[in-house]
């Protein structure tokens, strides 16, 4: 009996590493004889139902309150997601697909929290998951700068494939994002095993993804970066605030210097994707806009700056939100009918806080960020903690946090195949869990901490 106990505690360990670790490779590693859908798409399925109820049954049996508090409000956020699907959206695949990605995420967040209950497994799964997506994104995107061919559908494909890489997403905004997000867990591998090889090995594959987001051309990508430094500055010890805070400076200079440099070529130069890009971040310090003429389109920021009011103004007259895919309607609403908020034809947010504001209201956007601050919060009273593993995953996360409230601006959208997101988000509640236990019960053998 506890034989079969045990295996069948395995075999739920193993499913849910499973679902972790194909996770980022959602749309692929699809299985031959189950009409397209891949392996993540059938693990969803079958974790739909257990998984929630396994959770809920461990909390009440065993009276394990950790990380209870962001995981309740990450429920209650859900719970709003599904109501306001109900009330407000069309009941069609279109809207149900977007709800079902909350759903997904929501299972990752409770599989992290539920492989805590187990130090050893659920690190050796969820570093090993963010390692393997983060060498096998770049792989794939070398590949796509060298042959200017890409993995799957992609923006940068059609008649005309351009060598900018995009890997596993529609776009490369979406890729920056997802680099940026994983940079400070690959820079600082080294704590979990401090030696001159980590450390070089550490700034090697750190500097390959540097690479590869410049070559993706996503200022998005290449702002969160810069608020990751500030994050460092908040998040190091104090004996090396005063390096991290010359470092900056130092960046903070190279940045200027650059932006000077490109910002004063002459007009006909033509620069390379990558660097055109960049000199394009000169507007949000000197915005210019003008009037838009059937030759002469708006800029970026114009037209990010359109959603912005736009979004404000749905918002102020939906409270509530306008459901699933609210933000989409709404724009493409006023495409075809007269507003004086013109968005000049683009109907994606740019912009998570504002897509949760208008999606679902002033309580969606209000039970989200209150997660997100208890996630930095939990994170940044572990920056100190003996555990160097625990360590590692509070500097990490806790910056790449603080660069994703800019990097989360840049894609379309990060709310629908961006899976990452929810990986960091259950990375963190998995270091808050295990940071709540004693010394003494860390040391439990797996075997013993079986329920």
């Amino acid at each position: 009996m506890l034989t079969q106990k045990k295996s069948l505690q395995w075999t739920w360990l193993i499913l849910i590493a499973l679902y972790i670790l194909s996770a980022p490779f959602e749309g692929y590693l699809v299985i031959p004889g189950f009409h397209g859908h891949s392996l993540v798409s059938l693990l969803q399925r079958l974790l739909l139902i257990p998984l929630p109820v396994i959770t809920l049954y461990t909390i009440i049996q065993y009276k394990d309150y950790r990380s209870i508090w962001p995981l309740g409000i990450i429920t209650a956020w859900l719970i709003w997601v599904l109501m306001t699907f109900l009330v407000f959206s069309p009941h069609t695949y279109y809207y149900l697909y977007y709800t079902w990605e909350q759903i997904a995420g929501f299972l990752l967040i409770l599989s992290f929290w539920y492989l805590a209950r187990f130090p050893t497994f659920s690190r050796l799964t969820t570093i090993s998951s963010l390692l393997i997506y983060y060498v096998v994104t770049l792989i794939v995107s070398f590949w796509e700068i060298r042959t200017a061919h890409h993995l799957g559908h992609s923006s940068e494909g059609g008649l005309h494939p351009q060598p900018i890489p995009t890997a596993f997403f529609y776009g490369p905004n979406h890729l920056g994002a997802a680099l940026a997000l994983m940079f400070p867990f690959v820079l600082f591998l080294f704590l979990l095993k401090p030696s001159a090889r980590s450390i070089v090995l550490s700034v090697i594959i750190s500097l390959g993804g540097l690479y590869v987001l410049y070559k993706t051309g996503s200022r998005g990508g290449e702002l969160a970066l810069f608020m990751e430094f500030f994050g460092l500055v908040i998040i190091l010890p104090r004996r090396y605030k005063p390096y991290a805070l010359i470092s900056l400076g130092v960046l903070m200079a190279v940045f200027v210097a650059g932006l000077w440099y490109v910002t004063h070529l002459p007009a006909q130069d033509k620069l390379p994707f990558a660097l055109e890009k960049f000199r394009h971040l000169a507007h949000l310090f000197h915005p210019t806009f003008h009037k838009v003429t059937p030759t002469q389109g708006p800029g970026s920021l114009q037209i990010r700056l359109a959603l912005l009011e736009s979004g404000y103004h749905a918002l102020l007259h939906h409270p509530w939100g306008l459901g699933p895919r609210g933000a989409e309607r709404y724009y493409l609403y006023y495409v075809h009918h007269k507003s004086p908020y013109n968005t000049y034809g683009v109907i994606d947010a740019h912009n998570m806080w504002l897509e949760i504001a208008i999606d679902f209201g002033w309580l969606g956007i209000g039970l989200y960020i209150i997660f997100y601050s208890m996630l930095l919060r939990g994170l940044y009273r572990l920056r100190q903690h003996p555990d160097p593993v625990l360590r590692y995953l509070s500097w990490a996360g806790f910056i790449s946090l603080i660069g994703f409230l800019i990097g989360s601006v840049s894609p379309s959208s990060v709310m629908i195949g961006f899976n990452i997101m929810w990986i960091v988000y259950g990375m963190a509640i998995m270091a808050m869990y295990q940071g709540t236990l004693s010394q003494n019960t860390s040391r439990l053998s797996f075997q013993k901490r079986l329920p």
